[in-house]
Protein backbone atom coordinates (compact mmCIF):
# COMPACT_ATOMS: atom_id res chain seq x y z
CA UNK A 1 0.00 0.00 0.00
CA UNK A 2 3.38 2.57 0.41
CA UNK A 3 3.62 2.01 -3.39
CA UNK A 4 -0.22 3.27 -3.99
CA UNK A 5 0.14 6.34 -1.48
CA UNK A 6 3.40 6.98 -3.01
CA UNK A 7 2.35 6.90 -6.66
CA UNK A 8 -1.52 9.47 -5.47
CA UNK A 9 1.58 12.05 -3.94
CA UNK A 10 3.42 12.53 -7.39
CA UNK A 11 -0.39 12.13 -9.34
CA UNK A 12 -0.05 14.99 -12.24
CA UNK A 13 -2.38 17.49 -12.38
CA UNK A 14 -6.32 17.10 -11.51
CA UNK A 15 -9.37 18.79 -12.08
CA UNK A 16 -8.32 21.74 -10.57
CA UNK A 17 -5.07 21.84 -12.72
CA UNK A 18 -2.41 21.83 -9.65
CA UNK A 19 0.11 18.95 -8.93
CA UNK A 20 0.01 16.41 -6.28
CA UNK A 21 -1.44 17.42 -2.82
CA UNK A 22 -2.16 20.97 -4.18
CA UNK A 23 -5.02 19.68 -5.92
CA UNK A 24 -8.02 18.95 -3.14
CA UNK A 25 -9.17 15.38 -5.57
CA UNK A 26 -5.64 14.09 -5.16
CA UNK A 27 -5.57 14.76 -1.16
CA UNK A 28 -9.18 13.21 -0.83
CA UNK A 29 -7.73 10.27 -2.99
CA UNK A 30 -4.70 9.80 -0.88
CA UNK A 31 -6.81 10.02 2.48
CA UNK A 32 -9.14 7.99 1.45
CA UNK A 33 -7.06 4.81 0.48
CA UNK A 34 -5.14 5.63 3.79
CA UNK A 35 -8.54 4.99 5.29
CA UNK A 36 -9.25 1.68 3.40
CA UNK A 37 -5.68 0.46 4.61
CA UNK A 38 -6.57 1.15 8.00
CA UNK A 39 -10.11 -0.67 7.92
CA UNK A 40 -8.63 -3.46 6.82
CA UNK A 41 -6.00 -3.74 9.01
CA UNK A 42 -8.64 -3.08 11.77
CA UNK A 43 -11.16 -6.02 10.05
CA UNK A 44 -8.27 -8.59 10.07
CA UNK A 45 -7.09 -7.66 13.88
CA UNK A 46 -10.72 -7.81 14.99
CA UNK A 47 -11.34 -11.43 12.75
CA UNK A 48 -8.09 -12.72 14.42
CA UNK A 49 -9.60 -12.07 18.13
CA UNK A 50 -13.03 -13.99 17.30
CA UNK A 51 -10.75 -16.53 15.71
CA UNK A 52 -9.98 -19.63 17.95
CA UNK A 53 -11.45 -23.27 17.75
CA UNK A 54 -14.45 -22.45 16.87
CA UNK A 55 -14.37 -18.82 15.12
CA UNK A 56 -16.75 -16.69 15.33
CA UNK A 57 -18.51 -13.55 14.12
CA UNK A 58 -16.30 -11.76 10.80
CA UNK A 59 -13.68 -14.38 12.70
CA UNK A 60 -15.51 -16.99 10.77
CA UNK A 61 -16.07 -14.79 8.08
CA UNK A 62 -12.53 -14.09 7.46
CA UNK A 63 -11.00 -18.23 7.81
CA UNK A 64 -13.57 -19.40 5.05
CA UNK A 65 -12.30 -16.65 2.88
CA UNK A 66 -8.88 -17.41 3.78
CA UNK A 67 -9.61 -21.00 3.51
CA UNK A 68 -11.13 -20.55 -0.29
CA UNK A 69 -7.77 -18.66 -1.16
CA UNK A 70 -5.65 -21.25 0.46
CA UNK A 71 -7.50 -23.89 -1.88
CA UNK A 72 -6.91 -21.90 -5.17
CA UNK A 73 -3.45 -21.35 -4.21
CA UNK A 74 -2.45 -25.13 -3.50
CA UNK A 75 -4.78 -26.17 -6.63
CA UNK A 76 -1.96 -23.86 -8.53
CA UNK A 77 1.01 -24.48 -6.84
CA UNK A 78 0.70 -27.50 -4.96
CA UNK A 79 1.56 -27.23 -1.00
CA UNK A 80 4.36 -24.68 -1.79
CA UNK A 81 1.48 -22.15 -3.07
CA UNK A 82 0.31 -21.80 0.83
CA UNK A 83 3.36 -19.20 1.66
CA UNK A 84 1.95 -16.43 -0.58
CA UNK A 85 -1.51 -16.70 0.48
CA UNK A 86 -1.16 -13.64 3.13
CA UNK A 87 0.09 -12.00 0.51
CA UNK A 88 -3.23 -12.85 -2.31
CA UNK A 89 -5.46 -12.10 0.85
CA UNK A 90 -3.89 -8.91 1.55
CA UNK A 91 -4.25 -8.29 -2.15
CA UNK A 92 -8.20 -9.64 -2.35
CA UNK A 93 -9.42 -7.68 0.70
CA UNK A 94 -7.91 -4.47 -0.17
CA UNK A 95 -9.26 -4.29 -3.69
CA UNK A 96 -12.51 -5.62 -2.45
CA UNK A 97 -12.86 -3.02 0.26
CA UNK A 98 -11.91 -0.17 -2.00
CA UNK A 99 -14.51 -1.42 -4.77
CA UNK A 100 -17.39 -1.78 -2.13
CA UNK A 101 -16.65 1.58 -0.78
CA UNK A 102 -17.94 3.24 -4.18
CA UNK A 103 -21.40 1.16 -3.18
CA UNK A 104 -21.62 4.09 -0.32
CA UNK A 105 -23.10 7.25 -0.44
CA UNK A 106 -20.76 10.13 0.40
CA UNK A 107 -21.55 13.46 0.06
CA UNK A 108 -19.50 16.31 -1.39
CA UNK A 109 -18.29 19.80 -0.06
CA UNK A 110 -18.50 22.41 -2.42
CA UNK A 111 -15.58 24.90 -3.54
CA UNK A 112 -15.87 27.90 -5.76
CA UNK A 113 -13.15 27.98 -8.87
CA UNK A 114 -11.08 30.89 -9.11
CA UNK A 115 -12.98 31.62 -12.49
CA UNK A 116 -16.45 31.85 -9.71
CA UNK A 117 -14.47 33.94 -7.09
CA UNK A 118 -13.81 36.53 -10.01
CA UNK A 119 -16.63 36.50 -11.36
CA UNK A 120 -19.06 35.99 -8.32
CA UNK A 121 -20.85 33.60 -10.54
CA UNK A 122 -20.89 30.82 -7.46
CA UNK A 123 -24.32 28.82 -8.44
CA UNK A 124 -22.21 28.25 -11.78
CA UNK A 125 -18.84 28.12 -11.30
CA UNK A 126 -18.95 25.79 -7.69
CA UNK A 127 -17.16 22.05 -7.82
CA UNK A 128 -18.04 19.72 -5.74
CA UNK A 129 -15.33 17.50 -4.06
CA UNK A 130 -16.82 14.67 -2.19
CA UNK A 131 -15.70 13.82 1.40
CA UNK A 132 -14.40 10.21 0.24
CA UNK A 133 -13.11 8.52 -3.06
CA UNK A 134 -13.16 4.82 -4.21
CA UNK A 135 -9.14 4.06 -4.28
CA UNK A 136 -9.94 2.21 -7.06
CA UNK A 137 -11.28 4.55 -9.39
CA UNK A 138 -8.16 5.80 -9.85
CA UNK A 139 -5.88 4.73 -12.48
CA UNK A 140 -3.30 5.77 -9.80
CA UNK A 141 -4.22 3.29 -7.56
CA UNK A 142 -4.78 0.36 -10.05
CA UNK A 143 -1.24 0.76 -11.24
CA UNK A 144 0.62 0.47 -8.01
CA UNK A 145 -1.47 -2.40 -6.93
CA UNK A 146 -0.31 -3.58 -10.49
CA UNK A 147 3.39 -2.38 -9.67
CA UNK A 148 3.17 -4.28 -6.39
CA UNK A 149 1.58 -7.06 -8.14
CA UNK A 150 4.59 -7.27 -10.76
CA UNK A 151 6.95 -6.80 -8.22
CA UNK A 152 6.03 -9.14 -6.04
CA UNK A 153 5.88 -11.73 -8.85
CA UNK A 154 9.13 -11.32 -10.04
CA UNK A 155 10.34 -11.56 -6.68
CA UNK A 156 9.29 -14.68 -5.94
CA UNK A 157 10.49 -15.94 -8.92
CA UNK A 158 13.82 -14.98 -8.51
CA UNK A 159 13.87 -15.95 -4.61
CA UNK A 160 12.89 -19.28 -5.76
CA UNK A 161 15.78 -19.64 -7.98
CA UNK A 162 18.32 -18.13 -6.10
CA UNK A 163 17.43 -21.26 -3.12
CA UNK A 164 20.03 -24.03 -2.81
CA UNK A 165 17.73 -27.33 -3.26
CA UNK A 166 18.34 -30.82 -5.02
CA UNK A 167 17.98 -30.94 -8.48
CA UNK A 168 15.99 -34.00 -9.03
CA UNK A 169 18.30 -36.69 -10.32
CA UNK A 170 21.41 -35.54 -9.21
CA UNK A 171 23.56 -35.05 -6.44
CA UNK A 172 24.09 -31.43 -6.68
CA UNK A 173 22.15 -28.26 -5.95
CA UNK A 174 20.91 -25.31 -7.75
CA UNK A 175 20.97 -22.00 -6.77
CA UNK A 176 22.63 -18.85 -6.01
CA UNK A 177 24.47 -17.40 -9.38
CA UNK A 178 23.60 -20.34 -11.79
CA UNK A 179 19.50 -19.63 -9.68
CA UNK A 180 20.17 -16.24 -11.26
CA UNK A 181 20.77 -17.11 -14.60
CA UNK A 182 18.02 -19.82 -14.83
CA UNK A 183 15.56 -16.60 -13.66
CA UNK A 184 17.06 -14.79 -16.28
CA UNK A 185 17.03 -16.81 -18.79
CA UNK A 186 13.05 -16.65 -18.73
CA UNK A 187 13.73 -13.87 -20.93
CA UNK A 188 15.17 -15.20 -24.12
CA UNK A 189 12.78 -18.57 -23.70
CA UNK A 190 13.20 -20.56 -26.05
CA UNK A 191 16.12 -19.71 -27.64
CA UNK A 192 17.69 -22.54 -25.71
CA UNK A 193 15.61 -25.32 -27.29
CA UNK A 194 16.35 -23.90 -30.45
CA UNK A 195 19.54 -23.86 -30.23
CA UNK A 196 19.74 -27.47 -29.35
CA UNK A 197 17.44 -28.38 -32.16
CA UNK A 198 18.59 -26.62 -34.90
CA UNK A 199 22.28 -27.46 -36.24
CA UNK A 200 24.71 -25.67 -38.94
CA UNK A 201 24.50 -22.17 -40.37
CA UNK A 202 20.96 -22.34 -39.29
CA UNK A 203 21.95 -22.27 -35.85
CA UNK A 204 24.24 -19.86 -35.68
CA UNK A 205 22.59 -17.04 -37.87
CA UNK A 206 19.18 -17.73 -37.03
CA UNK A 207 18.89 -18.16 -33.26
CA UNK A 208 20.90 -14.79 -32.39
CA UNK A 209 18.33 -13.33 -34.17
CA UNK A 210 15.63 -15.27 -32.64
CA UNK A 211 17.07 -14.77 -29.31
CA UNK A 212 16.76 -11.07 -29.53
CA UNK A 213 13.09 -10.99 -31.06
CA UNK A 214 12.08 -13.17 -28.10
CA UNK A 215 13.92 -10.80 -25.78
CA UNK A 216 11.94 -8.04 -26.77
CA UNK A 217 8.94 -10.54 -26.87
CA UNK A 218 9.13 -11.41 -23.65
CA UNK A 219 9.61 -7.92 -22.14
CA UNK A 220 6.29 -6.85 -23.91
CA UNK A 221 4.82 -9.59 -22.42
CA UNK A 222 6.03 -8.80 -18.91
CA UNK A 223 4.78 -5.10 -19.47
CA UNK A 224 1.50 -6.21 -20.85
CA UNK A 225 0.91 -7.84 -17.34
CA UNK A 226 1.36 -4.88 -15.44
CA UNK A 227 -1.11 -2.82 -17.70
CA UNK A 228 -3.60 -5.63 -18.31
CA UNK A 229 -4.01 -5.98 -14.41
CA UNK A 230 -4.57 -1.89 -14.06
CA UNK A 231 -6.37 -0.86 -17.00
CA UNK A 232 -8.94 -4.10 -16.15
CA UNK A 233 -9.62 -2.67 -12.24
CA UNK A 234 -9.39 1.06 -13.44
CA UNK A 235 -11.92 0.74 -16.33
CA UNK A 236 -14.41 -1.34 -14.48
CA UNK A 237 -14.40 0.44 -11.44
CA UNK A 238 -14.31 3.91 -12.50
CA UNK A 239 -16.64 2.71 -15.18
CA UNK A 240 -19.45 1.72 -12.93
CA UNK A 241 -18.79 4.61 -10.47
CA UNK A 242 -19.39 7.30 -13.27
CA UNK A 243 -23.03 5.30 -14.17
CA UNK A 244 -24.03 5.59 -10.54
CA UNK A 245 -22.98 8.90 -10.18
CA UNK A 246 -24.65 10.27 -12.98
CA UNK A 247 -27.43 8.39 -12.30
CA UNK A 248 -27.61 10.16 -8.73
CA UNK A 249 -26.56 13.33 -10.28
CA UNK A 250 -30.23 12.69 -12.29
CA UNK A 251 -32.22 11.65 -9.23
CA UNK A 252 -31.50 14.57 -7.46
CA UNK A 253 -32.29 17.01 -10.43
CA UNK A 254 -35.94 15.16 -10.85
CA UNK A 255 -36.45 15.38 -7.68
CA UNK A 256 -35.86 19.20 -7.24
CA UNK A 257 -38.29 19.81 -10.25
CA UNK A 258 -40.99 17.68 -9.21
CA UNK A 259 -41.00 19.72 -5.31
CA UNK A 260 -40.63 22.96 -7.62
CA UNK A 261 -43.65 22.07 -9.54
CA UNK A 262 -46.06 20.58 -7.00
CA UNK A 263 -45.00 24.27 -5.12
CA UNK A 264 -45.84 26.56 -8.30
CA UNK A 265 -49.76 24.01 -8.47
CA UNK A 266 -48.83 21.54 -11.14
CA UNK A 267 -49.81 18.77 -9.87
CA UNK A 268 -49.59 16.56 -13.00
CA UNK A 269 -45.75 18.04 -13.92
CA UNK A 270 -45.00 17.53 -10.46
CA UNK A 271 -46.27 13.60 -10.25
CA UNK A 272 -44.00 13.22 -13.78
CA UNK A 273 -41.11 13.81 -12.20
CA UNK A 274 -42.11 12.06 -9.14
CA UNK A 275 -42.93 9.15 -11.27
CA UNK A 276 -39.07 9.81 -13.45
CA UNK A 277 -37.87 10.28 -9.99
CA UNK A 278 -38.50 6.49 -8.67
CA UNK A 279 -37.36 4.97 -11.69
CA UNK A 280 -34.25 7.00 -11.41
CA UNK A 281 -33.96 4.99 -7.88
CA UNK A 282 -34.93 2.15 -9.14
CA UNK A 283 -32.09 2.31 -11.94
CA UNK A 284 -29.46 3.29 -9.22
CA UNK A 285 -30.90 0.49 -6.81
CA UNK A 286 -29.75 -2.07 -9.87
CA UNK A 287 -26.50 -0.04 -10.54
CA UNK A 288 -25.43 -0.88 -6.51
CA UNK A 289 -26.38 -4.73 -6.89
CA UNK A 290 -24.42 -4.93 -10.27
CA UNK A 291 -21.83 -2.92 -8.37
CA UNK A 292 -21.16 -5.27 -5.87
CA UNK A 293 -21.06 -8.28 -7.72
CA UNK A 294 -18.62 -5.90 -10.14
CA UNK A 295 -16.38 -5.31 -7.60
CA UNK A 296 -15.87 -8.48 -5.94
CA UNK A 297 -15.28 -10.32 -9.55
CA UNK A 298 -13.05 -7.30 -10.34
CA UNK A 299 -10.95 -8.42 -6.83
CA UNK A 300 -11.48 -12.25 -7.60
CA UNK A 301 -9.72 -11.34 -10.96
CA UNK A 302 -6.84 -9.19 -10.06
CA UNK A 303 -5.80 -11.61 -7.23
CA UNK A 304 -6.40 -15.36 -8.85
CA UNK A 305 -3.99 -12.90 -12.04
CA UNK A 306 -1.39 -12.67 -9.35
CA UNK A 307 -1.44 -16.13 -7.89
CA UNK A 308 -1.39 -16.92 -11.87
CA UNK A 309 1.78 -15.15 -12.31
CA UNK A 310 3.47 -16.31 -8.92
CA UNK A 311 2.50 -19.90 -10.24
CA UNK A 312 4.00 -19.55 -13.33
CA UNK A 313 7.18 -18.51 -11.87
CA UNK A 314 8.00 -20.51 -9.03
CA UNK A 315 6.82 -23.74 -11.10
CA UNK A 316 9.78 -25.96 -10.74
CA UNK A 317 10.36 -26.70 -14.63
CA UNK A 318 10.51 -22.81 -14.67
Amino acid sequence: MIHSLGALYLASAGATGEPGFADPANRTLVVSTAVMVAVVVLLAWVARRRSGLVPTGLGAVVEHLYDWVDELARDMMGKQGRRYVPFAMSIFLFVLASNWSGLLPVPKFAEATPAAQHAQESAEQMVGHPLFETPTVSFNTTLALAVISFLSFNFYGLKKNLESRPVPGHGSRRGGISGFVKWLSHFWEPTPMLWRDLSGAMRYLLVPLLACLFIVLNLVEELARLLSLSIRLYGNISGEHEVKTQLTASLSKFLDQSGTAFQAGSVGEGAGYGVMSLLLWGSSFFVLCVGALAGFIQAFIFFVLTLSYISHVVAEDH
